[in-house]
Parts: structure tokens; C-alpha cells; sequence
């Protein structure tokens, strides 16, 4: 594979991570939980206009420019949420803020599959460096937070910068085009695709609403600041048995089955979540993060670039973004806000973990109805 994509996709989730801890951020600067609610809600509404602003805009200047035009701009955009003194600042400063940081990951993922296509390369190995450009970073800055969250942000600046550098305004490709390693089928349906799309939405606001307000559970139950940033590296590297089989897992069982089955256990981890005791128990409970969050997205991206026919596909990455990184974000973090104040962090964890257990159940009849007449139609193809 290629080391500069390899860096490159290690720089773009590293990034990520920095974005993740500012739910910590927020809560130690003395927020309350529905403001908090709101400030990490501020990144997917923005991204609901935003990611299809740059994906059509990218279709004519090209994906690249576009990339050095988010990140550059995010490296500066960053500081103001730092330096703001109240709620309403923050607010508007996280607005413009999100408008470019939105672009970071869907346009980076997006160059580096059509990468792919041309020169070959298994996008579940390249998504595993940035599961652990996502570890590391988060666990670098479990260690120097206590001392001064300052460094979040100098962080951030310096992953998207230099991810900025790595990629560049020009192909530097000298790859032979050789096509990608996985065929592609188009033997995918909007339907199913309409169904993975709405039970990713369902599974991934668990995950939203966990990455938001985890940092108010471990603050409520007296554990120290550096747990959180253990938490966000145990859940990154829990995602690297999966990345070592996706492909294959998905040619085996499929890509629906995949997206059911973290939908299942997602629920069962927030449940558990809600019932840990000590800091030992609660890392224990997220290593179940490896079975949920990854598996939703990776199914159903890897359904939309070698399933779908190829003139769904822009649309169809355009929805997948705007659901991954807006609507669940918004479901997940405003609901999960109200819910808090309502009741508690602890219930609200439970709360969640029980309905995403009921959304992952109503999927699963569906998806089980369709293998069930998909097997009927062979039989018949296959009598007649």
C-alpha cells in the first residue's frame, strides 16, 4: 500500500480524535450538559449543508484542493473556541469552525477510495491506520490534558496541517493502475441501502450521544480527567481484529448482517455502560466499541462504492456523510442533552442503550424477511 495515503488516513482520524475531546473541554470549562449538548451539536447541522457544499464543489476544483482548503483553514479556525469566554461566543465560533472541519474526513476518505479504485489497495487495511492514528492520539493526550488542555488544540492544528502537506494540491501518484483488489458487484438496491442507511443513523446516535456525554459520566462517578482519553484509545484500538477481516467477513455474511450485528451489541455496551462501577469495569465495558461504531459505518460505506450502481454514487456518499456526521450527531447530542437534565447520566446512558437494542431488533425482522425472499426467488430461478 501506499505510505503516503497510509500517513495521510492515520492524520485525518487522528484529527478526529482531537474533535471528540472537546466534549471534556466543555464540561470543565463549566457547561452544562444541554449547552454541551448544543456546542458538539453545532459540527452535524453544519455538515448537513456543508458536505454536499464540498463534495460538488470538489467535483469541480477537485478533491484535493478542496482537502487543503478545510484543513488549513480549521488549523487557524480552531483557536477562537479556545480563547471564547461564554457560551454564546463559543457558539458562533464553533459554527464557523465546523463549516471546514466538516470537510476533513468525508473528503479525505473520499480521495483516498478513489486512490483505490485506480492503483488497488484494501480500503479496510488503510482504515486501520486510522484507527490507530485515532488511538495513539487519543492516548498521547489522556497524558497531557491534566496538565493544560491547551494542548487539544495546538493538536488539532498540527494533525490537520500537517495532513495538509502530506496530501498536497497535486497527484503525486506513481502507482501502476492496476484497479482495485475488491470487484465491484452493482448488485445493490436502494431499498437496501435505504434500510442500512436508517439503521446506522439509529446505531451511530448511541455512539454519538456515548462520545458526547462519556465525559460527564466519568466526571459524575470521580474518575480522572486522563480517563477519557483511555477510553477514546481502547475504543480505537478495539476496531483493529474487525479491520483485519472486514472484507472478508462481509463477502461471507454479508453487508446488512454486518450493520445488524453493531446495532445489537452497541445497545448492549451502553447498558453496560450505564452499570460499571470503577474505572477497570467501565474500559472493559468499551471494548465492545470494536463491535459497533465500525461495523455500521464500514457495511454500509463499503455497500455504497462496491454495490451500488456507479450512478448512485455520489448521491448516495453525499447522504451517508449527512447522516454519519450530522443527524446522528444531532439526534445524539441535543436529545441526549435534554435527556440528561431530565433524568440522569447514568439513566440516559441505560435509556439509550435499551432503545438501540429495540431499533436493532426491528432491523433485523426486516433484514431477515429479505434474505427470506431472497432465497424463495432463488429457489424458484433456480426450479424453474
Amino acid at each position: 500500500m501506499m505510505p503516503r495515503i497510509i500517513f495521510f488516513e492515520a492524520l485525518i482520524y487522528a484529527s478526529l480524535a482531537t474533535k471528540n475531546m472537546l466534549s471534556q473541554y466543555f464540561d470543565l470549562a463549566g457547561y452544562s450538559s444541554v449547552q454541551i449538548g448544543f456546542l458538539m451539536t453545532v459540527l452535524p447541522i453544519v455538515s448537513l449543508a456543508s458536505s454536499p457544499f464540498w463534495f460538488k464543489l470538489g467535483s469541480k476544483i477537485g478533491e484535493r484542493r478542496i482537502y487543503y482548503i478545510v484543513s488549513i483553514a480549521t488549523a487557524f479556525l480552531i483557536w477562537p473556541v479556545f480563547l471564547a469566554g461564554d457560551f454564546a461566543t463559543n457558539l458562533l465560533f464553533m459554527f464557523v469552525f465546523s463549516f471546514f472541519f466538516s470537510g476533513i474526513v468525508p473528503i479525505g476518505d473520499s480521495l483516498i477510495m478513489s486512490r483505490i479504485k485506480l492503483t488497488g489497495g484494501r480500503f479496510d487495511r488503510i482504515r486501520l491506520c486510522g484507527t490507530i492514528g485515532f488511538a495513539i492520539t487519543s492516548f498521547c493526550l489522556s497524558m497531557v490534558l491534566g496538565t493544560s488542555f491547551i494542548w487539544l488544540f495546538v493538536a488539532t492544528s498540527l494533525l490537520v496541517s500537517i495532513s495538509a502537506m502530506t496530501i498536497g494540491l497535486k497527484d503525486h501518484g506513481t502507482d501502476a493502475l492496476r484497479g482495485p483488489s475488491k470487484k465491484k458487484t452493482t448488485d445493490g438496491t436502494l431499498f437496501e441501502y435505504s434500510i442500512m442507511t436508517a439503521g446506522m443513523f439509529l446505531g451511530i446516535t448511541l455512539n454519538s450521544f456515548h462520545n458526547s456525554f462519556i465525559p460527564l459520566l466519568t466526571r459524575e462517578r470521580g474518575m480522572d480527567v486522563s480517563a477519557v482519553g483511555v477510553i477514546f484509545a481502547i475504543t480505537a484500538v478495539s476496531e483493529i481484529p474487525f479491520l483485519l477481516y472486514a472484507d472478508r467477513l462481509i463477502s461471507r455474511i454479508g453487508n446488512l448482517a454486518v450493520l445488524e450485528i453493531g446495532m445489537g451489541v452497541i445497545g448492549v455496551r451502553m447498558i453496560l455502560i450505564s452499570f460499571t462501577t470503577s474505572v477497570v469495569s467501565l474500559y472493559l465495558a468499551e471494548t465492545l466499541h470494536g463491535l459497533t461504531y465500525i461495523l455500521m459505518y464500514y457495511s454500509l460505506f463499503d455497500y455504497i462504492h462496491f454495490r451500488l450502481p456507479k450512478e448512485h454514487l455520489a448521491s448516495a456518499q453525499s447522504v451517508f456523510w449527512v447522516v454519519r456526521s450530522g443527524l446522528t450527531f444531532i439526534a445524539g447530542s441535543i436529545g441526549g442533552g435534554f435527556l440528561i437534565e431530565r433524568l440522569s447520566v447514568t439513566l440516559a446512558f441505560r435509556s439509550f442503550g435499551v432503545a438501540g437494542m429495540a431499533a436493532a431488533g426491528i432491523v433485523f425482522f426486516i433484514g431477515l424477511l429479505k434474505r427470506t425472499n431472497s432465497r424463495e426467488k432463488y429457489k424458484d430461478t433456480a426450479g424453474g
